[in-house]
């Protein structure tokens, strides 16, 4: 195999080693969510949540803009 190749080969599995650790990380962070949830000891603050899809609708707006009606 040539050098191109094995550096290729090299970052594609460091990659997949990043994508591994991120998922576990967010399958925990699920499971300790659904736990505190069962257990009733889940708080949500209600008024953040709305700020942060306010800004997620916003910044949705920036990306795929209206387009006018014919």
């Amino acid at each position: 195999m040539d050098k191109e190749h094995r550096e290729s080969s090299t970052n594609l599995e460091g990659s997949e080693k990043k994508l591994s650790f991120v998922i576990n990380a967010t399958e925990d962070r699920v499971s300790r969510l659904r736990q505190a949830y069962l257990d009733g000891t889940l708080i949500v603050d209600s008024e953040r949540l709305a700020e942060k899809m306010l800004a997620f609708e916003q910044q949705l707006e920036m990306v795929f803009p209206e387009k006018d009606s014919p």
